[in-house]
């Protein structure tokens, strides 16, 4: 029976199997606070490709595929997409669609509805690394780094009418919070 990194159930919650994946990613998220080099290196990768070839990159990979999880080559550009927005992540607590739609100042969300609804209409991976690495500049970072790794994770094509694409939690969220 495989088990798989950041899964989520029919209510949006982790599986249990899941629950470990987010141990390995913290873990190794904390070592780039230690090693600067790394961070740094990942935090300018423009493209997931470029994620890719940084080696801190692999060293969770390897991690996650060490502790038995199934990492298919085709979700190596979603793994490569957690890590690379992870370098720019300060980790707080909560939904990520509900800090995105919390107020800032005045009236209005942290995130504009114009760039939430540019990420939920999203289908292609590069876009969205490029997207979620915007929405975090906005929100400096500090966002859910197991919010975002489930997101990311569990994203699914729009044409696939997926019932748990991740994208409607966020929705959720996001219009619940925001004023």
């Amino acid at each position: 029976n495989k088990k798989y990194p950041f899964s989520q159930t029919k209510k949006d919650d982790v599986t249990p199997e899941a629950v470990h994946s987010f141990e390995v990613l913290r873990e190794w998220w904390s070592g780039l606070e230690k090693n600067k080099g790394d961070r740094a290196a990942l935090r300018r990768a423009a493209t997931l490709t470029e994620v890719m070839f940084v080696p801190v990159f692999h060293i969770l990979l390897n991690r996650l595929r060490n502790e038995d999880y199934a990492i298919p080559n085709s979700y190596l550009p979603k793994l490569a997409a957690i890590a690379g927005l992870a370098a720019r992540v300060e980790d707080v607590s909560g939904s990520l669609g509900t800090q995105m739609g919390t107020q800032k100042t005045g009236e209005k969300p942290l995130l504009s509805e114009l760039l939430m609804r540019r990420l939920l209409a999203c289908d292609d991976l590069d876009e969205l690394y490029t997207l979620f690495r915007r929405a975090l500049s906005i929100a400096d970072g500090k966002v859910s780094l197991s919010g975002l790794a489930v997101i990311i994770w569990n994203w699914r094509q729009l044409a696939e009418k997926h019932p748990y694409d991740s994208r409607r939690k966020l929705a959720l969220d996001y219009y619940a919070a925001a004023p």
